[in-house]
This record gives C-alpha cells, structure tokens and sequence, in this order.
C-alpha cells in the first residue's frame, strides 16, 4: 500500500463483523470473568481519539472492543506473524499493520487517515510485551496526537496477566479496566528540543498517565531491574579436555546474545511465530554439537535480512545491533569448533539491582518460553 493509497482504509470497515466480535467479547468476558470499569462513561462514540493503554497480556485489545461505544481500529504488528494462538481473531477483526523497527510510513499515513475520518484508534505505547515495567513509550502515540489532534484517552488494565488461562479454567479472574481523564492533543511548545525529542517526551507522558491508573497490585508484579550487566560462558571441549578459544574467535559481543536469552517473549516469536529452528539454544551449560548450534544462528540472521530492525526496535539501536554481531561471532566460533571436532557449551548469566527492594540479583542460565 503506498502513502497514497491509505484511504483505503475506510472508518468504519467491517461493520458487521466487527460489531459481533464486540458482542461476543462482551458477552465472554462478563461470563468468565469478573469485569471492573471506572470511567465507562468516558469511553467514546465517535473520534477522532486515541485509546492508549498498558500492554501486558492478550485481552487489552478485547475490552477495549467489548466496551467501547464505538468501533475501535488497532494498530497491529506487521513485522511479525501474529501469535498462532490468537491469529484468527486479529485476522477477523482487522489491523492497521505497523512495520515495527522500520520506518513505516504507510503504516503510520494509514493511521492518521483513520483518526482525519473520525476514527477511534487503540494504540499499546509501549509497542509491545516483551519487558514489562522496563520500556520506554514509543513515540508514535505523540506523532498520531500532533499531526491529527486528536486527543488521547488513557487507559490502566490490571489483572490481565495470565488472566485468559484462568478464564479458560473457569476461575473467573478479575479483570479491571480505568478508563482516565482525556488528554488534549500533542503539541510541540516553542523549545530548544528537537520535534523527536518533544515526541519522546510527549510519549512518556501519556505512558505516565497510563501507569497512574494501573493497580498498585500490577504494578508490584513487575519490577524495575536497575544496572543490569549480562555475560557469556563459553567453553570449548576436545577429545583431550577443555580447548583455549583463539583470540581472533572470541565472541565479543556475547553480552547481547545472552541478554537475548532472558526474552522469552522474544524468543517465543522468533520459534513459534516465525518457526525458526531455534530449539537448540535453550540447552545452556551442557556441551553440544556445534552443528546444532549453528542451524539455529544462522536462521536468527537470515530472519534478520528480511526483517533487521526486530532487535533495534526492542533493545535499542546499539544492543540491538550488538545481538546481530554476536551472532556473527557465534557463528565463526561455530565453524571452528565443527570443523575441529569440538563441542561447545554457553551459559548466559545477568546481575541487576531490583528497584523494589534494593537488592542484587544473579540468574543463570537464560529464560525461555515454555512452548519451547
């Protein structure tokens, strides 16, 4: 679709469907859950308003469709597959597709032409799940703000983590939903700051409005993890013993690879979502072929020619790029060791400071999703 062609997306779409998709959200989660709105009222009729909540599970998206008066077009990922278990639903349903990490300005003209129709957007500022309690806003949130004006609505969901398995198990979980006072539209005030920079700092303040109105419960289940450091063991074992890696093969970047390795949520796209042959990697602190080893390497980066900005757009431009040179370095240590016979073992380990109780914090080993 060209920046052209964004009209296209016509608002409202999918009238029908949509409407029952609402319906039997409402009609499911009253059933299965115990539902809690403040601020219902405010929820909207007609736009042009952004709906901006906290992102921490699966059924965010679900009460704003279920309860909100009028119809609500999402911004969805397009750089990745959808998640297998809920590719129907958001299929059905219909996103505006986002081509996160890259600059995507069809996607983005897609939007704006949504909310210049009067259209009622859903946006998760901090563009995904993968850390909680650590991300920053992204500042698309802003830019849709200022180049539409139109205002923005914040929204703090508690009780949605792992809320829909419970759901499914019929143990009624309590979901809640604070509906806040409306924010007026982004504006760039006559600064020395850079529009970026005022976008940024628009953002974070629409995504601390958000966290005022998430319980106090949720908020206590994540915690910020303060001057993190991570490192990579590697060894090396020959037939005779344990082998000196050489120094032209060390992995320098093996920080980043083992930060990689405590995503889970990361890893569960790049296995599930994309089925890349990645299994192999969650076998830390044991020797294995390196053959193994590098099949699923050389799968991250060759995803990573299609899509290379799935690490910079979560870690940042510079650790996002250091997982990718990792990777490389992984992946020549790889070819030595395979063509020498050797076997090779990795063990991922950070340490961090928790901002709730001050105290210092070692984990080894890695954390990987559990479909792995």
């Amino acid at each position: 679709m060209s920046p052209t062609a964004t009209t296209r997306i016509k608002y409202p779409r999918n009238v029908l469907v949509r409407k029952t998709m609402s319906a039997l959200s409402r009609a499911l989660l009253s059933l299965l859950s115990r539902v809690e709105i403040t601020g219902q009222e405010r929820l909207p009729k007609i736009g042009p308003i952004i709906l901006a909540g906290n992102h921490v599970a699966e059924l965010e998206a679900a009460l704003m469709i279920a309860f909100t008066p009028g119809q609500v077009e999402f911004i969805g990922n397009g750089d990745i597959p959808f998640d297998p278990n809920y590719a129907f639903f958001a299929k059905t349903y219909g996103l505006v597709p986002i081509n996160r990490g890259n600059l995507d300005r069809e996607g983005l003209n897609a939007s704006l032409a949504i909310l210049k129709q009067g259209g009622i957007l859903g946006i998760f500022p901090e563009g995904g799940t993968w850390d909680p309690a650590q991300m920053q806003a992204q500042p698309g949130v802003a830019w849709l703000s200022y180049k539409a004006q139109a205002p923005i609505l914040p929204i703090g969901f508690g009780g949605l983590k792992g809320s829909l398995r419970k759901a499914l198990h019929l143990k009624h979980p309590k979901l809640v939903m604070n509906v806040g006072e409306l924010l007026p539209p982004v504006t760039i005030p006559n600064n020395d700051l850079s529009l970026k920079a005022n976008l940024e700092q628009s953002a974070n303040l629409v995504l601390q409005k958000i966290n005022e109105l998430v319980p106090e419960e949720d908020l206590h289940q994540f915690s910020r993890r303060l001057d993190e450091a991570y490192h990579l063991q590697i060894k090396v074992l020959g037939k005779n013993g344990s082998i000196a890696i050489p120094e032209d093969l060390k992995v320098k970047h093996g920080p980043a690879y083992a930060r990689l390795l405590f995503y889970p949520t990361l890893m569960d796209v790049l296995y599930r979502n994309l089925h890349l042959p990645i299994r192999t990697i969650k076998s830390v602190n044991k020797y294995l072929p390196p053959e193994d080893l590098l099949t699923a390497w050389r799968s991250i980066l060759d995803y990573l020619e299609i899509n290379p900005g799935y690490f910079t757009y979560r870690f940042g431009i510079q650790r996002g790029l250091a997982v990718k040179k990792s990777l490389e370095e992984l992946c020549r240590l790889g070819k030595w060791a395979h063509k020498k016979g050797y076997t090779l073992k990795l063990n991922p380990m950070r340490r961090f400071k928790n901002a709730k109780t001050g105290a210092l914090v070692t984990e080894r080993g890695g954390c990987f999703p559990p479909q792995m």
